[in-house]
């Protein structure tokens, strides 16, 4: 039966979604839980099955262009099979500069340079207001004439370069478009919403390096095992901020965040307080290979409730890290060194490292929150108990 291949719901937070890539041509079979599409959501990109056996017969948002959560992004079809129906949605949106009534945004008619209605995608409305485009002047490179994000952002860099002879040779322009903007979107809505404050705490990380020669477990893993079982202590920060209460959640879900060369990505260990150092190390090292791979689900990135980032693992020794909302805290890891420290009364080198605990001030008071750093640093410096 002739259906529309619909935009996924990837998170909890995802109102619209980028195509990557379309693993089908138009006009090919795709068979049922077979890779057809490749989408980009706020969090991570990954890969779309097919709902059920069919022919793509036709592609309606095309790679490179945004679409709400639910629009249909292609038609799946037998071969024989009258999809006109599928198609009066986009059609009416051609003729006409209203939303299509269903609910399908995926496009609203506008006069192009030729005076003629053109269809305009709302990803390209969306670019446009923001790069200060007028609308009207971009010609369009999709299906019938269809106005895409990319044509306007194409559209802008001209004008720019145009404006800016000589500077444009010395200068490459990275569109703030997809996980990057998304990420960027995030961080910014973090730093505008939470009372956001940072503690420091060094870590005699000496016996944790000793362990994880015989392990092989990352000091990461260690970390996040000793953050989880902190939780337990100090649930306050295993929360939520959410407008005028706050959530103090039972199940202790530790998100991790892994870099990508697009952005970042927060696959989560689900009951982290729960698990041995082993199976957090496991289970991080999966979740980090699929991530590299685009092969996360959209459950890996669900439901955390603190989150860990290891910036050391770049050289950093400290930093300030922002607050993955709408939790109340995140923990940030600096490198571990060789350092001289005091030992009774005599100068030693031990295995140094700086924890760094952001926490939102308005769910948090500050001495709950010094009270868990330490905690954290008391399991690191002692690891060879693991509670369980």
């Amino acid at each position: 039966m002739a259906r529309h291949l619909r935009m996924p719901r990837l998170s909890q937070t995802m109102t619209q979604g980028r195509v990557v890539e379309w693993l089908k041509r138009e006009g090919e079979a795709v068979k049922a839980g077979e890779p057809l599409v490749s989408i980009e959501s706020d969090k991570a990109e990954m890969e779309v099955e097919a709902p059920e056996s069919g022919i793509l017969r036709q592609v309606l948002i095309a790679a490179g262009e945004e679409a709400p959560v639910g629009a249909p992004l292609a038609i799946l079809a037998g071969a024989e099979e009258d999809i006109e129906g599928l198609l009066i949605e986009r059609l009416r949106a051609v003729s006409a500069d209203t939303p299509i009534p269903s609910g399908d945004t995926a496009v609203r008619g506008a006069r192009g340079p030729s005076g003629k209605r053109q269809a305009v995608s709302p990803a390209a409305r969306r670019v446009a207001r923001e790069l200060g485009v007028e609308i009207s002047q971009v010609e369009g490179s999709g299906a019938n004439g269809l106005v895409t994000e990319r044509d306007v952002r194409t559209f802008a860099a001209k004008g720019a370069a145009a404006s800016d002879v000589g500077a444009a040779e010395d200068a490459q322009v990275i569109p703030l478009a997809g996980l990057r903007r998304r990420m960027a979107e995030r961080v910014a809505l973090s730093r505008r919403t939470a009372a956001d404050v940072t503690t420091v705490a060094d870590v005699d990380m000496s016996r944790v390096a000793a362990l994880r020669k015989a392990s092989a477990c990352s000091y990461t893993a260690y970390v996040v095992w000793a953050t989880a079982q902190a939780l337990r202590e100090f649930p306050i920060l295993n929360a939520s901020f959410g407008g005028d209460r706050i959530l103090v959640k039972r199940d202790i879900h530790i998100g991790v965040a892994v870099a990508l060369e697009q952005g970042l990505v927060v696959p989560v260990i689900r009951s982290a307080d729960r698990k041995s150092v082993e199976e957090i190390s496991r289970e991080m090292d999966e979740l980090a290979a699929r991530a590299r791979d685009g092969q996360l689900a959209p459950d890996d990135l669900k439901g955390s409730t603190f989150t860990v980032t290891n910036s050391g693992a770049f050289g950093s020794v400290f930093f300030t890290p922002i607050i993955n909302q709408p939790e109340v805290a995140i923990l940030g890891m600096g490198k571990v060194a060789d350092a001289p420290v005091v030992r009774n009364g005599e100068i030693v080198v031990r295995k140094v490292m700086y924890l760094c605990l952001s926490y939102d001030h308005r769910a948090v008071d500050g001495a709950p929150a010094v009270q868990f750093l330490q905690a954290v640093k008391r399991r690191l410096e002692e690891p060879e108990v693991q509670p369980r």
